[in-house]
C-alpha cells in the first residue's frame, strides 16, 4: 500500500539518486552505448538549427543535441553555418562556451574550425581550439569544406603552414584531440598527401545519391590514401541538389555498407547529416533512425 510517509520518503530517495547522477553520469550519453558496438560508432553532423533552410526551403527547429538523441547517436560534430544564406537563418555566436553545455552528455563532440563552405575567422579558430582543449568530452575539431575540389594554386582554405599550426595548438594542453575533415569523392582525384599528413580522419561524403553505386570502390581508395588515416562514412540524409529525400534504396545501400565496414574494421564510424533535416518529414530520416535501433546493439569491429 502507498502511503503518504513511503511515498515522500521514496521521491526524497530517487531525487538523492538523480542529484547524485546529475554530478558524475551527466557527462556521458544515455543510454550509454557499449564500446564496441555500431552504436558507439555513430555520429550527427551538428548545425545551427534554421540554418539549412536555403537548401531545402523547409523550415527546421530541431537542435544538433535534439537531432543526436532522436537518432540514439552518441557523439557529435558542431559545424559552422557558411558567411551568407546560412548564417542569416542561424549560426553558433561566440561564446562558444555555452553551447557545450547541452552537449556534456555526448560522448564525443568535434567542434568545427572550418565551417560550411570553407567559412573560418582566426577569431572563431582561436576560440574554437580553447573550447576543445578545456571541454573533457570534447575530443577534436572538424574542417568543413576545407579543401577546393578542383586543381589549383589554392589546394585548401588553409595554408599546410596554417594547419599545422592548429595541430600543434591543440598538442600544447597534453590532451589528445584530433582532426577530422570533410573528404568529397571528387578529391580522390587531388595530391592532397602534404595536408593529409597532419589530419588524423576523414569523412568520406558522396554529394548525389546516383553516385552510391561507386561507394565500396570509393571507400577502398579513401582507406588506402595515406597509412595513419582512419576513415569515417558521411551518410546525407537528403539530396540537397533536388532537395529532397535521399531514395530509401539508396539509403539502405549507404547504411548497409557502412554497416559491412564498421563490422570488418575498415571504418571509424558513420556521420549522418544533421539535425537541419530531421524535423521536416524526410522519408530516409525516419527509415534510417529506425535502422539505427535495429543495428545500433550489434558489434563493430576493431
Amino acid at each position: 500500500m502507498v502511503t503518504r510517509r513511503n511515498f515522500i520518503t521514496t521521491a526524497a530517495l530517487g531525487s538523492a539518486a538523480l542529484g547524485a547522477g546529475l554530478t558524475g553520469a551527466a557527462q556521458s550519453w544515455c543510454p550509454p552505448p557499449a564500446d564496441g558496438t555500431v552504436r558507439d560508432k555513430l555520429w550527427i553532423f551538428g548545425v545551427a538549427a534554421k540554418s539549412t533552410y536555403p537548401h531545402t526551403l523547409k523550415r527546421t527547429v530541431m537542435s544538433p543535441a535534439e537531432g543526436g538523441f532522436y537518432f540514439g547517436a552518441p557523439n557529435m560534430m558542431i559545424i559552422q553555418a557558411n558567411a551568407g544564406k546560412e548564417a542569416e537563418q542561424g549560426r553558433f555566436d561566440s561564446p562558444f562556451s555555452q553551447y557545450a553545455t547541452a552537449l556534456r552528455p555526448f560522448k564525443r563532440v568535434l567542434w568545427s574550425l572550418v565551417g560550411s563552405g570553407g567559412f573560418t575567422t582566426e577569431a572563431e579558430r582561436a576560440e574554437g581550439i580553447e573550447l576543445v582543449k578545456q571541454t573533457p568530452n570534447f575530443v577534436g575539431v572538424y574542417l568543413d569544406d576545407f579543401f577546393m575540389s578542383k586543381p589549383g594554386d589554392k589546394r585548401a582554405v588553409l595554408s599546410v603552414a596554417q594547419l599545422r599550426e592548429i595541430r600543434e595548438q591543440l598538442k600544447s594542453s597534453g590532451k589528445k584531440a584530433e582532426i577530422n575533415v570533410t573528404f568529397y569523392t571528387r578529391l580522390l582525384e587531388l595530391d592532397l598527401a602534404d595536408y593529409l599528413e597532419l589530419i588524423d580522419v576523414i569523412t568520406l561524403w558522396t554529394w548525389k545519391p546516383e553516385d552510391l553505386a561507386a561507394l565500396e570502390s570509393n571507400l577502398e581508395r579513401a582507406t588506402k590514401l595515406a597509412p595513419h588515416l582512419r576513415t569515417m562514412l558521411g551518410c546525407y540524409l537528403v539530396d540537397f541538389t533536388k532537395k529532397e529525400s535521399v531514395p530509401i534504396a539508396a539509403m539502405k545501400h549507404q547504411c548497409e555498407t557502412g554497416l559491412k565496414y564498421l563490422k570488418d574494421g575498415r571504418i571509424d564510424g558513420m556521420v549522418f547529416l544533421g539535425n537541419g533535416v530531421m524535423d521536416v518529414g524526410f522519408q530516409a530520416v525516419e527509415w534510417t533512425r529506425k535502422w539505427i535501433q535495429e543495428v545500433g546493439e550489434q558489434r563493430a569491429g576493431s
